[in-house]
């Protein structure tokens, strides 16, 4: 391999930091959080190494779990749905309309435990690619790239009437205006255009260009190695976004927002088969502008929403700490990892431009807004088919992430393998 000079060394190391740096796209409140190695374990540092691994998953869920923890039917995560005052304050009814009739005459009813609440049921798959490609330089400087591509859908879209039965204290489940209402509510969603039917969609997620510093350390007697990396950046928002018509849509990344993260990655060796790693990070993001659904009213509730207008949202940040154990090359190139990822998202903060219409406290009580937390464990096996003599066979791996815990998230465990290559680039 032909070395540069020391002076086009430190060229490129210059170079390297002004390069835009950044994050990736992982954490999400529908699905357990990926063990990604690339982006979780320290990097190795030898110069002009190169990688190119491609990571494949699948899952489904009928569940979620709501602000509680509390395991409740996919579309019941934010709670049930009042569709008693679903029209209170709402602008732009016309009571010369059926559907706005029903709207108003519910809205009159006084409340019963129980009565015009819906619970929604619905099936969510997630079938997911990560590509990622990692350069490195020199002085442990290194390149990163990673992009996700999704097919996200959300099927089986029902919902149950828990209203009390007949015969139980007015209102119940045979009031008039409940029955009126329930037979104009696919014409209140048509004339305030919400769709709550079933959908699919295919697109990437957000592109993550990313750059670090990573150490090797092995002069030292009593451990193998103490490896440590560095990685700060940019994400930047190629994904789709959250489409205000669809009541159940999932946007393919973060909405449309940037991303400035900063991550930690350690890990120490011992006996030549065992390491114990650790992964910290956090991703703030930049605030947007945009058209969105908000309540009119505090006892709304649900993700469906007629009213919408325009508002500065300032997502709140992503926090992730991963502690991971290792047994690296114990058997003809198999290693095994099992770990534990905490992620947690800050809620975002609402502010509507118009506030007579849309009260910000209302607005932002809102459960989907709040936020979310969830408990991973990561399970992995890896076989690594390179040798001295032929560096550049691949390493293959197979992966089952289970969720253990969380708010506000859907219950969505994820299963498949991963395939990559390194090789040694000439300068």
């Amino acid at each position: 391999m032909k070395m540069l000079s020391p002076c086009k060394q430190l060229a490129l190391c210059i170079t390297l930091i002004s390069m835009p740096i950044g994050a990736i796209d992982n954490p999400h409140f529908y699905r357990a959080t990926n063990f990604i190695p690339q982006f979780y374990e320290p990097r190795l540092a030898k110069p002009w190494l190169a990688s190119f691994d491609v990571m494949l998953g699948f899952g489904s869920t009928h569940k979620a779990r709501n602000g509680k923890g509390d395991k409740v039917p996919l579309l019941d995560i934010y709670g049930l749905y009042n569709m008693r005052v679903l029209g209170v304050n709402v602008p732009g009814k016309d009571l010369t309309n059926p559907a706005d009739i029903a709207l108003e005459q519910l809205a009159q009813l006084p409340a019963n435990d129980g009565f015009a609440m819906l619970e929604y049921h619905g099936k969510f798959s997630l079938i997911e690619a990560n590509f990622s490609f990692t350069q490195n330089i020199v002085c442990g400087f290194f390149v990163q790239a990673h992009l996700p591509v999704r097919r996200i859908s959300v099927t089986d879209t029902t919902f149950t009437d828990l209203s009390p039965g007949p015969g139980s204290n007015f209102p119940n489940i045979t009031t008039p205006a409940w029955q009126n209402f329930l037979a104009e509510f696919p014409a209140i969603l048509q004339k305030y255009g919400v769709s709550t039917a079933p959908f699919h969609h295919t697109g990437i997620g957000d592109l993550s260009v990313l750059a670090g510093w990573t150490n090797n350390y092995e002069d030292t007697l009593e451990i193998d190695f103490f490896d440590t990396t560095l990685r700060a950046g940019v994400l930047f928002p190629t994904g789709n976004k959250i489409n205000q018509h669809i009541a159940f849509d999932i946007a393919s990344g973060y909405n449309g927002c940037f991303g400035f993260p900063i991550t930690f990655d350690a890990a120490v060796g011992w006996y030549e088969w065992f390491t114990l790693g650790l992964h910290l990070g956090g991703m703030p993001f930049l605030g947007r502008r945009a058209d969105i659904r908000m309540f009119t009213d505090c006892l709304q509730s649900g993700m469906i929403k007629l009213a919408h207008g325009e508002a500065h949202i300032d997502p709140g940040a992503i926090w992730e700490a991963n502690i991971y154990m290792e047994a690296d090359h114990v058997v003809c190139g198999l290693s095994l990892l099992a770990g534990y990822n905490f992620a947690n998202k800050n809620r975002d903060v609402i502010d509507p431009c118009d506030t007579i219409l849309f009260d910000p406290t209302i607005v932002n009580d809102d459960p989907q807004f709040l936020g979310w937390k969830m408990h991973t464990i990561n399970l992995r096996g890896e076989w690594d088919f390179a040798s001295y003599e032929c560096p550049w066979y691949p390493h293959v791996a197979v992966f089952y992430n289970f969720i253990i815990g969380g708010k506000r998230i859907f219950n969505t465990n994820m299963a498949g393998f991963e395939i990559g290559i390194d090789f040694m680039s000439e300068f």
